[in-house]
Formats: structure tokens, C-alpha cells, sequence
């Protein structure tokens, strides 16, 4: 929309802004005579016109812009005059557009009502922008703590490397330690047949005299609980304790008997000895 301001004509009950260009003259002088003519497309030397057009606004209240149109032509002489003068008064050719001041309250208000979109529009995405903002900050510190925590985290593995690595130089010197000792059992192989053999034979003696000792139990407290419930008036327990006593004495004979032949045979052994002590010096005089 182009708006040209030019003077200014009351009209009615507002004012009206005309265009006023300049117009553009051409003026031809032949043999004294003067003439203007109008040129809309080109030179016109046959007649002599001359047309005054003035576009008003109309009486409408308000501001208005109008275009402002003139052209002056000035018909041309007979053609038995030699002299011809053209003047053409050009105007500007274009599309007349009025804005009074309904149109510009509607246009404001049209234009307050997008502004008033475009605020709220704004304001949704400012709220978005800040709950992002508060997002990203909430982000940031839980960054900043996952940060600090592998960073202790590191801390924590490095000082574990440290005793690994500790833990590893002791294994090693131990390996070595260790190293000649397996050096020695590879070499006595021979008897490690012999040595597993006895040790399962202990283990299986154990055994048997664990459960020996186990059923030995359960018969003493089986015997003590028949016990208690006879009666001592009964022949047949005194007959039991008489082979009791009877077992007690064998048992005591049997052990004074075994320690006996304990010292005979290591009489015998004294006498075994001085004997062939006594030949050996008698062998030694005599020989």
C-alpha cells in the first residue's frame, strides 16, 4: 500500500490528503505558436484537448488517503498551421486506496487481538522454556553428584588396585616359597602310595572306633537304665554283680598278666645281652 501526502483539501466533515506529483511537461515551440497537448502513450498532433480530472475524498468523517489525478491536453491546431506546440502532463497511474478510521480500529484491534495470541503464545512457551530450565538444572545437580560419585568411586578402585597388587606380590613370593618344597615331594613320589594307604586306614580305625564307642554308650546307659528298676533283693541281680566282680578280676588279671610278660621280655632281653657281652669278652681272652 502506497501513500502519497500531498496538499491537503477539507471536504465535508474531515480532511482529505491528495497526491500531488509533479507533473512531467513537454513543451514544442514552432514558428511562435504555443499548444499543450496530453501524451498517454505517445506525441498526439492532430487534435487539442484539455481535461481537468480531480478524484476527491468523499464526505465521509475520518482520515483519508486519496490519489490526486490531472491531465491538462491542449488539442492541436489545424494541419495547414506549421507550428505545433504539445505540452503533456504526466501523472503516476495507480491504484487510489482510502483508510478511514473504521478500517484503522479494526485494523488495531485486529492487530491487538494477534498481539494478545502472540503473548500468550509467548508466555506458554517462556513457562515451557523455565520448567526446561528448571529441568536442566535439576539434571546439572544430579550430573554434578553422579560426577562426585564416580569420582569416589575411583578413588575407592584405585586404593583397592593397591592392595590387589599388594595382595598379588605376597602370592607370588608364597609361590616361590612354595616352589622348592614341591620340588622335594616330586622327588619322594616312591612313598606317597604308601603314606595315602595308612592315612586311609587311620581314618577308617577312627571310624570304626567312634561307632564302637557310640554303641559302647548306648549299651552302658541301656544296662544303667535296667539297672535302676531292679530290685537288689533280686537272685538275678546279684548273680550279675558276681559275674560283674568275676569280669573285673579277669580283666585286672589280664592286665597284671600282660604287664608281667612286659618285664619278662625285657628280662629277657637284659639276659639276652649280658650273654653275648659275656662270650664277646670270653671269645676276646681266650682267642
Amino acid at each position: 500500500m502506497n501513500f502519497n501526502f500531498g496538499s491537503a483539501s477539507k471536504s465535508g466533515g474531515g480532511f482529505t490528503l491528495q497526491n500531488a506529483a509533479p507533473p512531467a511537461t513537454t513543451t514544442t515551440t514552432a514558428g511562435g505558436a504555443d499548444a499543450t497537448a496530453s501524451k498517454p502513450s505517445g506525441l498526439g498532433l492532430q487534435q487539442k484537448t484539455t481535461t481537468a480530472v480531480t478524484a476527491q475524498s468523499s464526505s465521509t468523517p475520518g482520515f483519508s488517503l486519496t490519489a490526486s489525478t490531472t491531465t491538462s491536453s491542449a488539442a492541436s491546431l489545424p494541419q495547414s498551421i506549421l507550428a505545433t506546440s504539445t505540452v503533456v502532463s504526466s501523472v503516476p497511474s495507480g491504484t487510489s486506496t482510502s483508510l478511514n478510521f473504521c478500517q484503522l480500529e479494526e485494523s488495531i484491534n485486529k492487530w491487538t487481538l494477534e498481539l494478545e495470541e502472540q503473548e500468550k503464545v509467548f508466555m506458554n512457551q517462556a513457562t515451557e522454556v523455565n520448567a526446561w530450565d528448571h529441568l536442566l538444572i535439576g539434571n546439572g545437580e544430579k550430573i554434578v553428584d553422579l560426577n562426585n560419585a564416580v569420582e569416589r568411586m575411583k578413588l575407592e578402585q584405585q586404593q583397592l588396585d593397591n592392595e590387589l597388587d599388594f595382595i598379588l606380590a605376597q602370592q607370588r613370593e608364597l609361590e616361590e616359597c612354595l616352589a622348592p618344597l614341591e620340588k622335594e615331594l616330586g622327588s619322594n613320589g616312591v612313598a606317597d602310595p604308601e603314606r595315602e594307604h595308612i592315612y586311609q586306614m587311620a581314618e577308617n580305625m577312627d571310624t570304626q572306633l567312634k561307632q564302637m564307642s557310640e554303641d559302647l554308650k548306648e549299651i552302658i546307659e541301656h544296662l544303667n537304665e535296667t539297672n535302676r528298676t531292679q530290685d537288689i533283693s533280686d537272685p538275678i541281680v546279684q548273680i550279675g554283680r558276681i559275674l560283674n566282680a568275676h569280669m573285673n578280676s579277669l580283666q585286672w588279671i589280664d592286665q597284671n598278666t600282660a604287664l608281667i610278660a612286659t618285664h619278662l621280655e625285657q628280662v629277657s632281653k637284659l639276659h639276652d645281652a649280658h650273654r653275648r657281652e659275656n662270650e664277646r669278652s670270653f671269645h676276646l681272652t681266650y682267642d
